[in-house]
């Protein structure tokens, strides 16, 4: 990872001015249209117990106008974090699923463009710098390398941005994986979307998701050919249920254990459904 000198620093932190977390209500309709839109043509999505959503089907924004850089509470519905397993491009298009306004954090690519990134910024995306990843020179040049890290934030800085939000009423999808993985495996998660579920007190809802990781077995619709993608939507998962643990840490660690047990119960479910349709 490079260092950023401070004028490049303060251009950084002014281009991320509009990734707030908190979407334009106009805007996330089009952004939610336009993946459902794909999500059509090139998958058949399909979701499992939608009822344990909180909320679910509600796209209700409080009051009718509001400054998205204040503190005042735009969400009359609860706030949640989707936390989902993060296979191929497709599981993206279950954010069409969500009728709300959703804070969807991000890799850096989707903001290095500067048209692109106030149009994603403005619509929740919260770009991400991940050293393990962006700041890989056998992939990336170090001209690419600083393109990544002046569209994006810190990885510590990314937290305090999506427990705002949060606060706010705006729920967030989190990969705990933070990256695509080739497996199905999700025993690599981070712990950043379980640390934001406790600083902000909102739950974990785990979903999981088959038929869109390298593993899964490929179902195809008779018309068209349509990669079916199957989700499972878990129970919430509450941080107050471990605030008797000692440590921070350990609140952190139990709830991920929690994730990753409901996350592979959920993908076992999901892979029968997809198997009997």
């Amino acid at each position: 990872m490079l260092n950023l000198s401070s004028e490049d620093n303060n251009k950084r932190k002014k281009r991320l001015k509009s990734a707030t977390g908190v979407a334009y209500p106009t805007g996330y309709v089009f952004f939610r249209g336009a993946i459902t839109l794909m999500a059509k043509i090139f998958t058949k999505p399909i979701l499992y117990y939608d009822e344990r959503i909180p909320q679910a089907g509600g796209y209700r924004y409080k009051p009718k106008y509001y400054f998205r850089n204040s503190t005042s509470k735009i969400g009359d519905c609860q706030a949640f974090i989707i936390a989902a397993n993060h296979g191929l491009i497709w599981d993206i298009s279950f954010i069409g699923m969500f009728r709300r306004g959703l804070v969807w954090v991000c890799k850096p690519h989707f903001c290095v463009n500067p048209i692109l990134a106030q149009i994603n910024q403005r619509m929740g995306a919260v770009p991400v710098f991940r050293p393990s990843l962006d700041s890989n020179m056998d992939k990336n040049s170090p001209e690419r390398i600083k393109a990544l890290q002046m569209a994006s934030y810190e990885p510590t800085e990314v937290i305090p941005v999506v427990v705002s939000a949060l606060k706010r009423g705006v729920p967030a999808i989190m990969f705990p994986e933070g990256s695509r993985a080739a497996n199905s495996n999700v025993e690599g998660a981070k712990n950043g979307a379980f640390r934001a579920s406790f600083m902000s007190g909102c739950p974990i809802l785990p979903i999981g998701l088959v038929g869109c990781s390298r593993e899964d077995r490929v179902k195809r619709t008779a018309i068209m050919r349509r990669r079916v993608i199957v989700g499972v939507v878990g129970e919430l998962i509450r941080p107050e249920s471990y605030m008797h643990l000692a440590t921070k840490k350990d609140r952190e660690n139990a709830m991920m254990h929690d994730w990753i047990q409901a996350i592979n119960e959920l993908r076992l479910e999901g892979a029968i459904k997809l198997k009997d349709l």
